[in-house]
Formats: C-alpha cells, structure tokens, sequence
C-alpha cells in the first residue's frame, strides 16, 4: 500500500489521477476512517495549506496520530509519501517535521520539480521554463510571496537539514533520486510532486496506461458544472454545454459584494431556471460561475466559496445530477465539506489534473474535479460518438 498525504485537494486529486493512471485502485480521503480502505494507493487530502502554519503542524500531527500503526511502521507495510506543491506553497517545512516526528521516517528528500514540465531545480534554485521562479509572472500572481528562486532560503532550511532538496533537470533525474532513496538504508520519506510520485510508481514495478478510459461526460440525467476559480474561463461554446443547452446563471453582485447571501441567489436560480415562468430552463442542468475579479484576502476568498458551497447543496439536492463537475480545488473541498463527502473512488484521469470520481455511497453521480490553473481541454467538454 502507498498512502499520499496532500495539503490540498488540487494537488491530492492530481496524485489520486496519476496513480489511477498507473493501474492503481485508488480512493481519496478527506477524512481518516478508523479502517484504511485496503487500496493499493489511498490519498489523503487536508486542507492546511489555506490556515496558519501552527494549525497545519497540529493538524499533521493529529492525522499522524489517527494513522497510528500503520505509519509507525511504515519500512515494513507500507510506503508514505508526502504530495507537495512544485511551487512549494503551503507550510511545507513544518508538516514534514511533524510528519518525522509522527513516524518512523528519520529523514527527508522533498523534490518538488517536474522537469517533464519544464520546472527543475538546479545549482539549489527553481526555474521554470528557463526562467528563476522569482522572476516569472507566477511570482507576481502568486497569493505566496516569491522572492527568491533558492530553494533552501524558500523553505528557510540549511545543508545541515534533516530536509534535503536535490537537484532533478531531467526525468531520469528524478528517477535516480527515488532509485537512491528506496535504496537506502535509513528511513527516508519521499515528498514531491507529480514526477517524482511518478518515477516512484515505476520504481514499484507498475506502467501507465497509454490513453485515459473516459468515454465522455453522459448525456443521461441533469448535469451541474460549477466553475468556481478565479483563472476560470468560458465555456459556453464548447460542445457538451452547447448541444445540452445548458444555461449559465451567474453570482449576482450583491452575493460577492457580501450585502447578500446564498439564498439570495438561490432565490434568484429558482426564478431563472426552474419555475414554470423560467427564462432560461434548466432542462439538461446548470453552469454556475463567478463571473468578478475575486478579492485576494483570506477572509473573503472563504466566504465566496462558502457562499457557492451552500448553493451546489441545495442544487445537488435538487437536481440530482448525473455529472457534477467542479472546477478551484478551494471551491471542491468547500462543497465536500458541505455535503460530508469524504470518502471517494477514483475512477480515471481525463488529463493532467482532471480527475473522475465517485462516491461509493451514491454511484450514480460521477463527480469530475479540474484545478483552477489546468486547462479544460478539449476532451472534458467534447461530443464523443457514442
């Protein structure tokens, strides 16, 4: 068994998607439950990036604890692995420290470059696509200060560090930093991101499926997409939104401004879309977006998810959808935490990043989750004959 912990669920959905992509059956967890499923890969995802970083430590810690056992004799039973942001967001340092101190591991090699996406680290510094990473418009963008393209000074960690950052410029890069750790004596955690999870898989023995099996997104039953980052973008054209006829129902001003709450749009929803008198009938489902520039502070970013969140539940309910397709990883763990879905099956990955899901306690739904920065792609909303 190999157990991820991820500090979001972006970056938990992408590893449960490349792991299903493997061969791998694969769950992911928002919670632990007293039993682990008995999985060949299970995926944890928290959310302790979006807090502070003493609430991250002790929310580490505490799950260290839940896993219990298992952890504790992690080189005999199982392999952990820690999911981490290539851009190294988050409370990184803190987490793995209390991770250490929760298990048997007694130290660390944390490789968050991806050279299969032009993201390496080399001299001890990150570049992405040639560029220092303090240099790039994703530093200017970032809700993260970036002001540094070291990787040490980044993490505030010295040579001396039970934390080692190796350099990796090209894929067999990082297969030989897995190679080494797997084959070494001491206890070494490997956290990463979605190349070096990759290479460990291949170290294990398995190979990825050369296409993904998604058939495309059914044409049975109702279907809620909820665009719910700020990087979203429009989709009424593409082919799926368009031949459903599926409207577009904004958040209203008043709801993103704060004066007004859910029910205020909900009301609004009811009017538009599912009353006899509605002007845009919501037959085959409903795109629901966010269609302002979104404040960059904590507080309000919470509320608007919070906001959509009780939106998508009262809907789901509602609705009863065949597809729920959400898009920002905030926005998903929002609704998941609403609903008290905690617990899914990973059925495929369409891309990178855009993973298939369901619940095994409601089957009928298929639950496709995309980060906010991915693209849709072409796939996702296509018009597949079949």
């Amino acid at each position: 068994m190999i157990i991820v912990i991820a500090d979001n669920l972006t970056c938990a959905a992408e590893i449960a998607g490349l792991g299903r992509s493997y061969g791998l059956d694969t769950v992911l967890l928002s919670d632990v439950p007293t039993v682990l499923p008995q999985r060949p890969l299970v995926v944890i995802a928290t959310d302790t990036r979006s807090g502070s970083e003493s609430q991250a430590v002790a929310d580490t810690e505490a799950l260290c604890r839940k896993l219990g056992p298992a952890m504790s004799t992690a080189h005999q039973r199982l392999v952990l692995y820690k999911a981490v942001d290539p851009y190294m967001r988050g409370h990184l340092v803190g987490e793995l420290q209390a991770m250490m101190r929760g298990t048997a591991y007694q130290q660390v090699v944390c490789l968050p470059a991806n050279p299969s996406r032009d993201l390496i680290i080399r001299g001890g510094c990150c570049y992405v696509e040639g560029t220092p990473l303090d240099q790039t418009p994703y530093a200017a963008q970032s809700d993260a200060v970036i002001d540094t393209a070291s990787v040490c000074l980044r993490l505030g960690i010295t040579p001396q560090s039970r934390i080692r950052v190796p350099d990796a410029v090209t894929p067999d890069d990082v297969r030989q930093v897995v190679h080494q750790t797997m084959q070494s004596n001491n206890l070494t955690l490997l956290a990463g991101s979605f190349d070096l999870f990759a290479a460990l898989l291949e170290y294990k023995g398995y190979a990825r499926a050369e296409q993904s099996d998604f058939q495309g997104l059914s044409r049975e039953g109702s279907s809620l997409i909820v665009c719910g980052s700020p990087q979203s973008t429009d989709i009424s054209s593409r082919p799926f939104v368009r031949k459903r006829d599926l409207p577009l129902d904004s958040m209203p001003r008043d709801v993103f401004d704060g004066s007004q709450g859910a029910a205020y749009w909900l009301a609004n929803i009811q009017l538009r879309h599912f009353s006899r008198a509605a002007i845009q009938p919501a037959r085959y489902g409903l795109v629901l977006n966010i269609p302002y520039e979104r404040s960059c502070s904590r507080q309000s970013a919470l509320r608007l998810r919070t906001e959509m969140a009780q939106v998508v539940s009262q809907l789901v309910e509602q609705m009863q959808p065949a597809e729920l397709v959400i898009e920002g990883g905030a926005t998903a763990y929002a609704i998941f935490e609403r609903q008290g879905w905690r617990h899914f099956v990973v059925d495929s990955m369409i891309s990178d990043g855009v993973v298939r899901l369901h619940l095994e306690s409601l089957p009928s739904m298929q639950i496709t989750f995309k980060p906010g920065h991915y693209p849709w792609g072409d796939t996702l909303f296509g018009w597949p004959s079949y």
